[in-house]
């Protein structure tokens, strides 16, 4: 998007992200809390003075709103991988602070008066903002990560077993390298994340996405779906029910003989399959990966999930 705009929306669009590296270390508690944001750089204050019609006409576009909509979202999902946002209510807080600035450069206002607009403006965004980070359950920081292929493999105990395509991969992050590298062997696969790249896979929230029938000859999905699946479960909120819905409507979309392959494991529902119909092989972690973090985790869930599942779909 910002290709195709002014190299004044870029500038603003850098200066912005400036301020968002400023938060790194900030605990996402404190921020939710209310914790006073840093006074904006003079940069970011000089330059929206210094290019106001240009600015103030971007800042009341809707795609303004979208765009800082997406970074936020981002910012927030790599401070805690697990919180669900209102994007509507998202777009909505960012177009009202962008608005605020707008008006604010139209009116003509100094050095002094335009910093103190954006102080306000951040802190009604931040307002807004933590209200739907409480509301999406992402009070605190939990890390999402990326992994190499190699080690993904690994973890999944696929080692260099060809996969049944097409294959998806769910939650395959931002740079959907596993997707990337299975295209490279030939395999016809594509990726599924709300911040997937559409090159090769498609932009959705896992919750919602149409798996379809017999569709898929394998589903892979590392330390991802899984994952938020033992969050919800040891909440015991309801979304732990739509978790359990979408794990059934995965296992359906494979093909007779298709394979869903997960990390970590979900034995409080792999014991409830039919036999009849889904046949589920463990294949423990390898050893370099038994780490103290991963026993912790085994320990506060109060079971064994340090293990890949193969759940074969047999009819």
């Amino acid at each position: 998007m910002l290709a195709r705009v002014s190299p004044e929306v870029q500038r603003l669009a850098a200066l912005f992200e400036e301020e968002l590296q400023a938060l790194a270390e900030v605990p996402l508690a404190e921020l939710v809390a209310g914790r006073a944001l840093p006074e904006p750089s003079a940069a970011l204050v000089d330059h929206l003075r210094g290019h106001r019609a240009t600015l103030a006409a971007w800042l009341r576009t809707p795609a303004c709103a979208e765009a800082l909509c997406v970074r936020l979202a981002r910012w927030l999902w790599s401070r805690n991988q697990y919180v669900r946002l209102d994007r509507a209510a998202l777009t909505a807080a960012c177009a009202r602070a962008a608005s605020e600035l707008a008006d604010g450069l139209l009116s003509g206002a100094d050095a002094k008066d335009m910093s103190e607009r954006l102080v306000r403006a951040g802190q009604e965004l931040q307002a807004r903002v933590a209200a739907l980070v409480r509301a999406g359950g992402g009070k605190t920081d939990v890390v999402c990560s990326e992994y190499a292929v190699t080690l993904q493999r690994d973890a999944l105990g696929l080692g260099d077993a060809p996969l049944t395509p097409p294959v998806l991969d769910v939650g395959c992050g931002r740079s959907a390298g596993f997707v990337r590298a299975l295209r490279a062997e030939g395999v016809a696969a594509t990726g599924l994340d709300r911040e997937a790249p559409e090159d090769v896979a498609l932009v959705g929230d896992w919750l919602t996405f149409p798996f379809g029938q017999d569709r898929w000859g394998t589903i892979v999905s590392h330390q991802a779906f899984s994952l938020h699946f033992i969050h919800q479960h040891l909440a015991q909120g309801p979304e732990a029910y739509a978790y359990a819905r979408v794990y059934m409507a995965m296992l359906r979309s494979l093909k007779p003989g298709g394979r869903l392959v997960y990390v970590p494991g979900l034995p409080f529902v792999e014991s409830m399959l039919p036999a009849s119909t889904y046949r589920c092989t463990r294949t423990p972690l390898p050893e370099a990966m038994m780490t103290e973090a991963v026993h912790a985790l085994e320990r506060a869930a109060g079971f064994e999930l340090a293990y890949a599942a193969h759940v074969e779909r047999l009819v």
